[in-house]
């Protein structure tokens, strides 16, 4: 396996590298990547991170590292030719399993062997090590072929070869939707070579103890709550939150809110293991508080801020008002763009595709539906300088309307409080005892 890998398509593959960069940037309000230097700047590298949101996870990865990388992705997505041309052109390699046929799986050699030329000429390589991706907040076990590779990629230089596996924690705040926040936290990185003579003495062995303490590493950098409880559990992590950042002394950063939610998810993981009927207390709970949110039109994160002052309130309806023209005009020129990636999207029958083919569509039916219409405005209009800020208007005005909505919303949720407050006092008080007694039951159960 002597030589160098070299991308095929150098120029193109760079170009497309950084427009989907902007683009995989744009997609996310917020895009936080933490624990960066911590990437061996000098050796080969294979990351490691969890699988919860498709073709979004191998993006997240490839742009907080901040460099080109080879993926290794499930096979039945190369089944039609032009989808796998793309796909080898982004430097996506397929890997093989059982359902693929126990001939298919005799292929796998020859994506090992290019992986270990790939990781030869210190080119990173991303592996999704739970196989496939599902949408929840824990670690699903681990497949063997990541360390499968790693160890035939040293053995092959004697254990020479200085690999690192990195692992690597994504966090979603929304999996389905445009404007979500998504953090990116690289852990500590595992050296292969320190298990070589381990590995010598017992193969199989040495293989599932780097595959538990790769497992643990994961787990330190991602939010994992276990499958028992789950959705319990995770509604009790986003409720409690605001309650963490008020007694604790801490800079409001996306890193330290993964943190705290793993702190609550581990304190209240452990008082269900230990007090099984406290589960079922906070789930009764939570479930008749949940019902009369509903009933209100309300959602928890309504009240977990203090109610808005009457004129703060007016200021904001004002201004609503205001901008509404130009929230119209951005609707109305970036609709159809953005409507048909959502109905496109849609039609996929796994939901958390959803996301990966919105971004997808979305990236290249943007620019060639603003060069349309911006070359109808250009013929019907004179004026170069109408033409240049209609041009600029297009997506920022866009942007505008998307994330003035989203504001809208919240404003609407203000109204709805401040409405129940001053009109149904003692509805109000009631929701509010509710939410008050279910937080103190949850802050019992985490100290207990």
């Amino acid at each position: 396996m002597s030589g160098k890998v070299k991308f095929k398509w150098p120029y193109l593959y760079k170009f497309l590298y950084n427009y989907v960069s902007v683009a995989h940037r744009l997609y996310y309000r917020r895009f936080s990547v933490v624990g960066f230097e911590k990437i061996p700047a000098d050796a080969p590298v294979i990351f490691a991170p969890n699988h919860q949101n498709a073709l979004m996870d191998a993006l997240a990865v490839a742009y907080a590292a901040r460099r080109p990388l080879v993926f290794l992705a499930r096979a039945d997505i190369f089944k039609k030719p032009a989808i796998a041309k793309i796909l080898n052109m982004l430097q996506i390699l397929p890997i093989y399993r059982i359902r693929d046929g126990f001939e298919a799986l005799g292929r796998n050699q020859e994506v090992f062997d290019l992986t270990v030329k790939v990781l030869k000429s210190k080119i990173p390589l991303c592996i999704l090590p739970e196989g496939n991706h599902e949408g929840q907040k824990r670690l699903r076990p681990l497949k063997k072929g990541i360390l499968r590779i790693a160890f035939q990629s040293e053995e092959s230089t004697q254990f020479k070869l200085n690999l690192h596996i990195v692992p690597v924690g994504l966090d979603y705040s929304d999996y389905f939707n445009a404007g979500s926040d998504l953090t990116v936290v690289f852990g500590t990185p595992i050296r292969v070579a320190d298990y070589a003579d381990q590995y010598h003495e017992n193969e199989q062995k040495t293989i599932n103890t780097l595959m538990n303490v790769l497992a643990e590493n994961m787990r330190s950098v991602m939010i994992d709550i276990p499958e028992q409880n789950y959705d319990l559990t995770r509604q009790i992590s986003e409720m409690y939150e605001p309650n963490v950042w008020n007694t604790c002394n801490v800079k409001r950063h996306s890193y330290n809110k993964l943190t705290i939610k793993q702190y609550i998810v581990q304190k209240v993981t452990g008082a269900f293991n230990q007090f099984p009927e406290k589960s079922a207390i906070i789930g009764e709970t939570l479930s008749s508080y949940k019902q009369k949110l509903s009933l209100h039109k309300l959602e928890d994160c309504d009240l977990q801020q203090n109610p808005d002052h009457f004129l703060s309130l007016l200021f904001n309806c004002i201004l609503s008002i205001l901008l509404l023209p130009i929230h119209i005009y951005g609707w109305i020129l970036n609709y159809l763009p953005f409507k048909t990636s959502i109905l496109m999207a849609a039609k996929n029958k796994d939901p958390h595709f959803k996301s990966s083919i919105q971004f997808g569509i979305g990236m290249f039916l943007f620019p060639i539906y603003y060069l349309l219409i911006i070359s109808v405005f250009c013929i019907v209009t004179d004026g170069y300088l109408l033409k240049l800020v209609f041009g600029f208007s297009l997506p920022l005005s866009g942007f505008f309307a998307f994330y003035n909505y989203r504001h809208l919303k919240k404003l609407t949720g203000k109204l709805r409080i401040f409405n129940l407050r001053h009109f149904k006092a003692k509805q109000y008080k009631d929701l509010y005892n509710d939410r008050n007694q279910l937080i103190n039951l949850i802050k019992a159960t985490i100290n207990s």
